[in-house]
């Protein structure tokens, strides 16, 4: 009985916990980690994504920017996702060598709580189809009672995420097949009315927003930038599941980045043809399918919107819970979930990140992207792909990555660095370019530019490096997968 009791515990440590995960141990193969990723990835935050590119650039203007952009970004972020299937831990474990042993509980809290924006713009595209749903059964419901209904969203994605991995990735085989639908539903009632040649010709509402077409265009390479790198924050916790590191990667870019910048060009491609419907601006699919596809399509598209955001929900729930773990590993799971579970409602009651989502993208393109740079300038180029696990875990009183009281100091000034250009050259609050620099590089690929930059150039300095690279004099450690047994016990 005792053995079945610490069998259950560990597994419970490495479903729910940080510690290593074996690869006996993984459950995820490729298609696995492609659909579990592309559920996510093709939420219908993706669509919303489309509606605000489109009031901006016309057609073939959104699907080169997004599709060059996206699959760009994805092929750059998803090297990250090696770390965590070649080792076992999540990303955010192995930044406590890249921040410290405090920096990491600082950057984990301001990316883990900004990024539940999307769970709340997610929660709030459900209680617009559920309203539609309702309203279209002569049952009218007040402005006042969507943050309610927006909220069983998120109670019942997290009782889902409650029920751990296998349960994630069972409502993914419901989710994904249904957000296809939906999307290959509303391209049908697309090109029923329009031609490409039509939706070509649609001019967007906002021509002339940032200045021009070339502005507005690079505008919109910043978004889809920013959309990628804002994944992030929970890209460690289902790769560490995944079997292999090929598959890991290509998974993810599957998924993330070729998947998602799909469905936002569908989202740009629905979102002109509902100006050219009715000319309004609409980033919310619900009216789109409402408005194109008539009363009975609509509305059976709006169910599967409604099931799927659940599904959503329960993915992205599961991967936040565990990565914030690294706060304090001894945290119950399931009070850390309905913790996040709160909070995504208390958004949903605040009710603004709807109407600022730029501000709210540009401000987790700011925070995240710097933060991936340095991560992958510290992994490959600095440490190259060489640390010690057992200062990680701080086994023994091995407390290499402790650095100046927990923080490291030379990483924190590449990152600020990163944050200072960015908004040197872009004003997200009032949505003003500052510099032409932002037309070359755009605001969060100059941040990861001078972060990377600065934080390697540091390195090369002999005694940065002995401060950075103290896990070498205490006995450097190549990780293999088999870990060390210890860490299991």
């Amino acid at each position: 009985m005792r053995k079945d009791s610490q069998v259950n515990q560990v597994n419970n440590d490495v479903y729910y916990g940080i510690i290593p995960i074996l690869h006996k141990e993984r459950i995820y193969g490729f298609w696995d980690i492609l659909l579990v990723t592309g559920a996510w990835a093709i939420a219908t935050w993706c669509y919303v994504q489309g509606g605000y590119i489109a009031t901006l650039v016309g057609v073939k203007e959104a699907i080169t920017s997004t599709l060059f952009g996206m699959t760009f970004s994805g092929l750059i972020l998803c090297l990250a996702v090696l770390i965590p299937t070649r080792y076992g831990i999540d990303l955010w474990v192995y930044q406590r060598a890249l921040f410290g042993y405090l920096g990491v509980v600082v950057m984990a809290v301001l990316a883990i709580m900004a990024s539940f924006g999307y769970e709340a713009v997610n929660a709030d595209l459900y209680a617009n189809s559920i309203t539609l749903l309702l309203d279209s059964a002569g049952i009218p419901v007040g402005e006042a009672w969507k943050p309610w209904i927006a909220s069983t969203c998120i109670i019942f994605g997290g009782w889902i995420a409650l029920r751990g991995p296998i349960a994630v990735k069972r409502a993914t085989q419901i989710m994904v097949p249904s957000l296809m639908l939906v999307g290959v539903v509303i391209i049908f009632l697309v090109f029923r009315s329009y031609s490409f040649s039509e939706l070509a010709a649609i001019k967007p509402l906002y021509p002339d927003a940032y200045g021009g077409p070339f502005e507005n265009y690079m505008m919109v390479m910043e978004w889809n930038i920013a959309f990628i790198f804002a994944w992030f924050a929970a890209l460690g916790v289902l790769a560490r599941l995944v079997r292999n590191e090929r598959t890991s990667y290509w998974g993810h870019v599957g998924g993330f980045s070729v998947i998602m910048a799909i469905f936002i060009c569908i989202g740009a491609l629905t979102a002109l043809a509902m100006v050219a419907a009715t000319g309004k601006e609409s980033v919310d699919p619900t009216e789109w399918l409402i408005e194109l596809g008539g009363p009975t399509l609509g509305i059976l598209s709006l169910i599967f919107i409604g099931v799927a955001n659940v599904t959503t929900q329960a993915v992205a729930l599961y991967s936040f819970t565990v990565s914030t773990k690294i706060i304090k590993p001894d945290w119950n799971y399931k009070k850390v979930a309905i913790f996040w579970s709160v909070w995504c409602i208390v958004l949903l009651f605040w009710g603004r990140v709807f109407e600022y989502y730029s501000v709210f993208l540009a401000v987790v393109g700011a925070t995240s992207g710097p933060m991936i740079a340095l991560l992958l300038t510290d992994f490959y180029l600095v440490r190259k792909q060489r640390f010690s696990l057992k200062a990680i875990f701080q086994i023994k009183g091995n407390n290499a990555y402790k650095y100046t009281g927990g923080f490291n100091i030379p990483v924190l000034i590449a990152y600020g660095l990163g944050l200072y250009s960015y908004f040197l050259v872009y004003d997200p609050i009032n949505y003003v370019i500052k510099s032409d620099i932002f037309l070359y590089t755009t605001a969060t690929g100059l941040s990861m530019i001078v972060s990377a930059g600065v934080y390697y150039i540091l390195s090369l300095f002999k005694p940065i490096n002995q401060y950075l690279r103290k896990d070498v004099m205490d006995q450097e450690v190549q990780l293999e997968q088999s870990s060390d047994p210890s860490i299991h016990q």
